[in-house]
Order: C-alpha cells, then structure tokens, then sequence
C-alpha cells in the first residue's frame, strides 16, 4: 500500500514544470518567436541552417504528410551537440489544436547533410488506432519497411525478429504501437550499437523514428574470415556456463506490491560474450582468457549506525540544500516542494528542486530515508546544465578501482545502515563514456543469496572522483522464501545449457582494439521472449516481469474470441486450462480488468490513493489485496459506498455493470435521473428504479447490447461478455478524452 502526504508546500510549480516540459513544449513553442527568425551559424561548417532548410528537408522526407500543418506552426531550435560528442543537431518542431486535440511533431536533424535522426509525431487520435486495430502487425511492418526505404540507400539495416508478443501491455485507451528494430549490417553480422527503430500506429502512421547517430567514422572491423567456428566458442560456453541460485524481486505494476521469487540465472561472467576470433573472454577491461568468479563480500561487516535518525521535514530540506549547493555563475539552486511519502516499504519524505538559470531551468528529485536521514536516490545534474563556461576538457584522473573505492566511500558517507546489507560489486564496473564516469552495482545478500531487482548502484566521476548519482533500489517488509523445494544447480544448469544459442555481431568496446574498431563477438542467448531467469521452483522460464514466458493459451470462442486473447495476452486476464469464457465473473475479477484495462493503476494508487484512504467498503480494509484497486475506484467515480459491503467474490450483474461503465464516463449525475428515461425492452420492469438511468445510458451508447430485445437486468456477467464491454468502455473513454492515471 502507498500513503501520500504533503510534509511542505509547493514552492513554485511553474518554476518546477519548465526542467519537466517534453521536447514538444520548450521554450521556442512557448512563444520565442524571434528564434524562428535567426539563422543558425555554424562556424565549424562555415555554412549557415535555417528554418526553411530544415523544412525543406521535412517536406522531401514527408511529402504527404502533416497536411493540416503550415510553415507557421513549424518553430526551430537552436544548433546544438551532446557532450563528447562534436556532432552538430538542428531541431524542427510544430504543435497545433486540431479537432480539439493537440497534434504535435518534432525533428532533429544531424551534420551538414542534415540526415534525420529522430523523429516523433502524435496525431489527432481515432478510432483505428485503438484495439482492435485497424493493421495488423504484419501490415504495419510492411508500412515500416517502406518507410525504411528512405534512409537504407544501399546502408545494410535488416530487420531484427521481434521477440515480444503482438499484444501491448499498453491500456486500451491508448493507441496500439507496433515497434520495429532494424539492425546495420557488415558483411551480414549485425553491428551492436549501429540500428533504427520505427514505431508505426494502429492505423498505419508512422509515428517514431530514431536512428543511432555516431560521430566517429573510417571504422576497421574484424575479418569475418579469422572468426573461430560457432560450435568450438559454444562449447567453452557450455563448460562455463553455471546455474547462479538468487532471488528475485517481481513487481506488479497495476499496484506496485512487490513479492520475492527464488530464480536460477547464469553466472554473469558469461553473459558478455567471447571474442570470435581469439576465444577470449570480453569484460570491461578488455579481453581476458579466464574468467574470475569473484566472492560474494559485504560492503561492512558490521553494522553502521544511521546518518541521523527520525528526520523531520525541515532538517531533510536543509540537508538537501547543503548537497545540491552549487557555485556556478549564474545558477540559482530552489527547493521547490518536500513531500513525504512511501517508496519500496519506506516512509522518505520527496524534495523537488531546480536549478535556474539564463531564461531556463533543470530539476528533478532527490528522495531521503525518514527513518534513517540517509539519501537513497540522487543525481547530479549540475553538469548538464549548457552554460557558457562550461569545461568538458578535464583529463581522466581516476581509475577504475580507484572510482570504485570512491564508490565505497560514498555508499558509507551517505547510506551507513545499508551498507552492511549489501555486497561489493560481482559485476565489473560499467564505464559510461559520455561523462567519464564508472557505474557500480552493490547487490543486497540476503541468507547468503544474491537480490536481483534490490541493490545500491552509484556512479563516480573518473575526471573528479566526485559522486554522480547514488540510488538505493531497497525493499522493506519482505517476505524471503526458504531456498527449500527447489531445482538443484546442476537442473538448472542443464536447462540453461538445453536453451543456449550464440550470436554474432560485431561490438564496439574500447578497451579491445581502439574506439574506431568493431570486433566480432559470440554473445549468448537464451530462450526466446524470456530473460535468462528460471523459477527455481517450478523450472518455468521467466519473462522480464517475473512472468512464466510459457505460451499463454488461446481461447476460442463464438464472439469474444479476439478480445477475450487480448486480455489474456496483455496480461490483464490471468487464466489456466479449464478457463470458461462463459462462466460468471466475480465482482473482484471484474473490477481488475476493468481498471487495468482502461487506467495505469500502479501510478493511479501512489498518486490517488491518499485522496480516498477514508473511504472505502466495511469488507475492504486497507490490508485487502482489492484496496487499491477499490479506492481507485471509488476517486474515479466507478464505485460509490452507497452499499457498504463491496462483497468481492460475489458475481456481478449486468445492471451493476452499466452503473460502473457509466460512472466510469462520468455520467453518473445524469443517470441519476432515472425518472427521464424510457426503457423499450420486454423485461425494462425488472431494472432496479435506481439504476434505470445507468442502464438506459449503458445500453444507449452501446456499451452493452440487448439480446432479442431484452436486458437481462439481474443475469450474471460472463467472462466473455466483460471483455467486449472493456473494449467498447476503453473506445468511448478515448473519445471522451476521459483519462483516469
């Protein structure tokens, strides 16, 4: 359960939505006009972009599209180019109301040819968009190659097997999304970092584009020819691969509750592959010709004694304020809002902040243990903050054990009372080249197992040995299963090395060769749509939401057949073998597939849920399992406590279904007035009075049908009938513009 209080007041929302506005909303579509009349000078280039350059590229790019967009809506951005990174990117961007709906765009184009790059575009919204969608994945595929086209001049890029399911997680107001990865090419292996993705709607638009851009160029690439055989680097894999014994932490999204798995996985030395060529191992330094399989070590063998104890409010700010000090020209750092609540178990109490400066502003969050007055998640963002004398030229000063021992520090400065909890790193430190900084994971050890999902990462600066950010991904109050019935490591290993597969591409790693060099690697790879995890219980490959990646079946039925797979597809429907489409649903299961259907609830319930922690059903306590989804409820105006039993295995009827969807709608004060509505149904007289209106609207707007002109007021809803009413809800919310997060 989550609990939300306000511990201060907001300070300055505005000044706190300008670090949060998307790229559609800055300052340019805010009304600078006068950017849109200056052209960009690129000394580098000696050339000069403006506006009409840019749009010209869009209309060669696009020559049918966007044709309710004119050359005024268009604004551009400055030139601009990442840190370490010396190629130049122009932005080109349009948002205009059409039918009442925001429609929006934006570009950036890269180099002297001014290559597309990214692109993003969200349409008026329709119907064909939503489930069930107008193209089929097989037909926005075709859409997406034919896109392809425009930019695969000869360049190689071939499309990836998509390894997730045709079915979206995504609610049904949302639009179906089908994504496309395409790879480049050398001599037929794929290149790791070189790729385009293309996401196309339901209703056959393109609407994402995104190219990886790199500034390095005359690459060298391994000889495909002096590659070792796949069956002999399959082999060295197979003797080393091991069963690693762990748990798991999965976590259900539609409620953030969270609960602990015992899994097997591989031993994560093997997991980066080997050079194809020498045979030897590739690590984070280089290549190395054993592997080392490290000890699991505590940070501290004992326990530390926490930073302070109780923290109220007004010393957690003050601490903030102390850690996000800066001393940069022209930058003002501002609290904007502490707010207390929970996070993984735990009471922290949550400070916004901003850094000001010029006309604009960045900020984000920074979140510290009440209970202990240790700050577990951080990042410093001083540093990306574009000011004039910004020096991105500081030389290396540190080394990767040295940044680590820096990381160590850290780890006992800021968060004491976990250290003794959490393990030195078993995974080699990750350099992140575009800051010069190194990334260390500490796993939590809990009955001398490792915690996937649970454990302290920090990233150090190599220029500065300053800290980066330092992120506790702890979980309090958690139940941790004996590691008893379980399958042994050598059936584990077995069924890991039953699924083992290698394949070959070419990686670009810049401690093997140089920067400019792509050398070919065997990577393995296990069962297709899981994530290398195996239920150490059951022996179910896993998913990368802790779900058994098994197939889920398929059920076949007269007129709910489509939706009913949706549901089940998507998650949102759990069933097993002896599923009845037309069996009578619950009240309880009702109510989950509707919300999980039609609203995020995971962030519905942390956010609303502190609005209606009064309320609720006597046989709902806020220790149910349906009080989230309950309270939710009750917010949205789906339920009221009219009754004041909810009575959750009961099954429900189908009046008492046309009062949910019509609350849903918000047109629960019309329906109230029962008297105005005319019911020209056989059985109308056996509409409870005080549902009529409900019922008339329900069956109205189509979101129930009438079976041989009769409403069937007090029969049970089925399974397959709740299906096809969440479709047709999901359609009217979407074009009601209702929006319950």
């Amino acid at each position: 359960m989550v609990t939300f209080k306000k511990a201060g007041a907001m300070l300055s929302a505005t000044a706190l939505s300008v670090g949060l506005l998307a790229p559609m909303a800055s300052a340019s579509m805010l009304g600078n006009e006068r950017m849109d009349t200056l052209p960009i000078q690129v000394a580098q280039m000696n050339t000069t972009v403006t506006k009409e350059d840019l749009m010209k590229r869009v209309r060669e790019l696009f020559p049918n599209e966007f044709p309710n967009v004119t050359e005024k809506d268009f604004r551009m951005g400055s030139g601009f180019s990442h840190p370490k990174d010396s190629t130049l990117r122009y932005e080109l961007r349009f948002m205009k109301q059409i039918d009442n709906q925001h429609v929006s765009g934006y570009f950036t184009f890269v180099g002297e040819a001014l290559e597309l790059e990214q692109f993003y575009y969200q349409p008026v919204n329709s119907k064909d968009v939503l489930f069930p969608a107008k193209y089929s994945k097989e037909e926005a595929q075709k859409v997406a190659n034919k896109f392809l086209e425009k930019f695969n001049e000869g360049e190689g890029y071939e499309l990836v097997p998509n390894e997730y399911d045709y079915y979206s997680s995504s609610i049904l107001t949302e639009p179906v999304q089908y994504s496309f990865m395409y790879a480049k090419k050398k001599s037929g292996i794929p290149i790791l970092d070189q790729s385009i993705n293309i996401r196309v709607l339901g209703d056959g638009t393109v609407s994402s584009f995104y190219r990886t851009t790199s500034e390095k160029n005359n690459f060298t690439f391994d000889d495909p020819a002096k590659k070792q055989s796949e069956s002999v680097i399959a082999n060295r894999l197979q003797d080393a691969l091991k069963a690693q014994l762990s748990y798991k932490i999965v976590t259900d999204y539609s409620t953030g509750d969270y609960k602990v798995k015992l899994v097997y996985q591989p031993n994560s030395q093997v997991v980066s592959g080997v050079h194809a060529q020498s045979g030897e191992w590739l690590t984070s330094d280089g290549l190395s010709s054993t592997l080392s399989a490290q000890a699991i070590k505590p940070i501290v063998t004992a326990p530390l004694a926490a930073k302070q104890a109780n923290l109220t409010a007004e010393k957690a700010q003050a601490m903030a304020q102390k850690l996000l000090a800066t001393d940069q020209k022209g930058v003002k750092l501002t609290v904007e809002s502490i707010e207390e609540t929970t996070e993984a178990g735990k009471a922290v109490y949550s400070i916004h902040y901003m850094y000001h400066y010029r006309n604009s502003g960045t900020g984000t969050t920074i979140t510290i243990d009440k209970a202990t007055g240790e700050v577990i998640n951080y990042s410093d963002i001083k540093n990306s903050l574009e000011l004039e004398d910004e020096d991105n030229d500081t030389e290396v000063k540190f080394t990767k054990q040295q940044t680590l021992d820096k990381a160590i520090a850290y780890v006992k400065e800021w968060v004491p009372s976990y250290a003794h909890q959490y393990a030195l790193p078993v995974d080699e430190g990750q350099h992140e080249s575009y800051n010069d900084s190194y990334y260390f994971t500490f796993p939590r050890i809990v009955n001398g197992l490792m915690v996937v999902g649970d454990n302290i990462s920090v990233n150090v600066d190599a220029k500065t040995g300053a800290l980066v950010s330092l992120r506790v991904n702890g979980f309090d109050d958690v139940e941790w299963p004996a590691a008893t019935e379980v399958l042994t490591e050598q059936e584990a290993t077995k069924l890991l090395k039953n699924e083992l597969k290698l394949k070959l591409q070419y990686v670009n790693h810049s401690n093997v060769e140089n920067d400019q060099h792509y050398s070919l690697a065997y990577q393995p790879v296990f069962k297709e749509g899981s994530s290398a995890t195996i239920d150490a219980k059951t022996g179910e490959w896993l998913d990368v939401y802790g779900m058994a990646s098994s197939n889920k079946p398929k059920i076949k039925h007269p007129t709910a057949a489509e939706e009913l797979n949706y549901l089940i597809h998507a998650g949102i429907l759990e069933v097993d073998g002896t599923f009845n489409p037309d069996a009578s649903v619950t009240k309880e299961e009702a109510l989950k597939v509707l919300l999980k259907s039609v609203t995020y609830m995971y962030y519905s319930s942390k956010y609303n849920e502190y609005e209606t922690s009064n309320q609720s059903f006597n046989d709902i306590t806020s220790d149910h399992p349906l009080y989230s989804f309950v309270t939710h409820a009750l917010s949205m105006g789906m339920l009221d406590t009219s009754f004041k039993t909810f009575n959750p295995t009961g099954t429900l009827s189908n009046q008492e279904l046309a009062k949910w969807v019509i609350g849903m709608l918000k047109l629960d004060k019309p329906a109230q007035l029962s008297d105005i509505y005319e019911l020209k149904y056989s059985d109308a007289a056996q509409v409870s009075q005080e549902l009529r209106g409900h019922v008339a609207l329900a069956y109205g707007l189509g979101l129930l049908e009438a079976e041989n002109n009769q409403l069937k007021p007090n029969s049970e809803v089925t399974y397959a009938q709740l299906a096809q009413a969440t479709i047709r809800l999901a359609h009217k919310m979407n074009e009601y513009e209702i929006r319950n997060y």
